[in-house]
């Protein structure tokens, strides 16, 4: 048996040993939270996943308002369908260009993107009413008539393997040129570089000029070598690409407007819930009616920016005239485009929204 001196002599010792159990437990501790840490961000991204992923092809910049408005889709759906549906978002053309998109969506590799109507032509050529000449007056014309357009069209999109969204505008193409531009007079006999469209070369041809064929990428040094005097395109382009540079004379004739067709790959759409569905077509009815004020904002902005560096912008022309000399070709190739009256008709009836 022990001695109280001997028990005394025991707790003392236990005493001396406690802070030390009481250590190793500190440093389990410390050492387990950031695996439990770990663990526990691995158990919520698991619990939170998305059901269903998408990749959206972007052939432009973070910066562009098509970016912006892309991003204001994602978001929306996000929230429509508490995260159940997941929009990826590849600018640069990271996926391809506006072509390889248009494939990849009919193979699968692509989900969805913005892409120019007339790239889509090929498998939905009632898209080529809209690249006719003075066929919209505005960007808020084109927001106008995107819901009945897409009412109409949306099952020669569906018979291709495509599920359409909706439309918006992408700007109007205005001309671009050495020398100042009023009147139709101001382009005969000008080389006028255009896209590879019959429907472009017609009209050049109508109001006087010299179409040439060239493609986008070398307009700058076909300008700065005298190749051509002087081409179409959107105010957007005008600045980033620095046409001003090479064209200091912007004339908004908006005499063709860019149009942007946002569709997605049927065979996408049809592995979503019906609710999901729903929730995405809800989501790019908003998104697209952000992106217009986005588009005329950038647009203004861009434009600015080029009269501060030396361009001038055209502001008297007689529109008018210009629609009477060049409605001719609107009417001859409107003959070619299957359903193009009915599909006119829309657009020409439609009250340009606010």
């Amino acid at each position: 048996m022990n001695s109280p001196k001997d028990i005394l002599s025991l707790k003392k010792m236990a005493a001396e040993e406690q802070p030390n159990w009481r250590n190793c437990m500190l440093n389990f501790k410390a050492g387990a939270l950031p695996i439990s840490l770990a663990l526990l961000g691995a158990l919520t991204s698991a619990t939170f996943a998305a059901d269903y992923t998408a990749r959206f092809s972007l052939d432009v910049r973070e910066d562009n308002p098509k970016y912006r408005a892309a991003q204001i889709f994602a978001e929306l759906v996000a929230e429509k369908t508490d995260g159940a549906v997941e929009i990826q978002l590849f600018p640069n053309s990271l996926l391809g260009g506006e072509a390889e998109s248009a494939e990849g969506m009919r193979i699968g590799s692509v989900h969805m993107g913005i892409l120019t109507s007339s790239v889509l032509a090929q498998w939905v050529p009632q898209l080529q009413v809209l690249d006719l000449p003075f066929v919209f007056e505005s960007d808020e014309h084109v927001m106008s008539v995107s819901e009945p357009l897409t009412e109409a069209l949306k099952q020669n999109f569906t018979d291709n393997g495509f599920h359409l969204l909706g439309f918006t505008p992408n700007g109007g193409r205005s001309l671009i040129s050495k020398t100042q531009i009023a009147d139709v007079a101001d382009v005969a006999g000008k080389r006028m570089r255009v896209i590879q469209s019959p429907i472009h070369v017609a009209l050049w041809e109508a109001a006087g000029a010299n179409p040439v064929p060239i493609p986008a990428p070398e307009i700058y040094n076909s300008m700065q070598t005298g190749v051509i005097d002087l081409f179409d395109n959107t105010a957007s382009n005008y600045l980033t690409s620095r046409f001003f540079e090479v064209a200091p004379y912007y004339t908004p004739l908006s005499h063709i407007y860019a149009i942007g067709t946002w569709v997605v790959a049927d065979s996408w759409v049809q592995s979503l819930p019906e609710e999901h569905r729903a929730a995405l077509q809800e989501a790019a009815l908003e998104a697209q009616a952000a992106y217009a004020p986005l588009l005329a904002e950038a647009d203004a902005a861009a434009l600015q920016a080029t009269v501060e560096q030396g361009s001038t912008i055209v502001e008297e022309f007689d529109r008018q005239a210009w629609v009477d000399r060049l409605s001719p070709v609107r009417e001859r190739f409107a003959a070619e485009i299957p359903d193009a009256e009915p599909l006119l008709a829309i657009i020409t009836e439609a009250t340009p929204a606010e």
